[in-house]
């Protein structure tokens, strides 16, 4: 069960930033603006997945060690962060970004090892 729960997190967490960076483009039609943060419609969905995620990820890290738990969970969502930025947004990929996402597949390799 705990593992479901990470999984949620990862999503509800994308999500939302995926919806925030959507939100936040140009085009869209803004809401209203406080301190230069933007409200729009995806925005709004982005803000709401992200306190969804925020209040799993309190959930998650009870239920595990913080030290195995947070490099996880922060590798998998920077992998996933990435591909999404690649393929939803087409943002480009250097040769950096491809070797920091196999330096953090390999240091979460790591971690899992007991």
């Amino acid at each position: 069960m705990k593992y479901i729960l990470c999984i949620i997190y990862l999503f509800f967490s994308i999500f939302g930033l995926t919806f925030m960076k959507i939100g936040n483009g140009e085009g869209v039609k803004i809401i209203f603006q406080i301190f230069g943060i933007k409200f729009t419609i995806p925005s709004m969905v982005g803000y709401c997945s992200y306190i969804v995620s925020f209040l799993l990820y309190i959930i998650v890290i009870s239920k595990f060690e913080l030290s195995y738990i947070y490099p996880v969970i922060s590798g998998i969502s920077n992998i996933l962060i990435l591909f999404i930025a690649l393929l939803v947004f087409q943002e480009k990929i250097t040769f950096f970004s491809f070797m920091g996402i196999i330096f953090i597949a390999v240091g979460v390799v790591f971690i899992n090892i007991k």
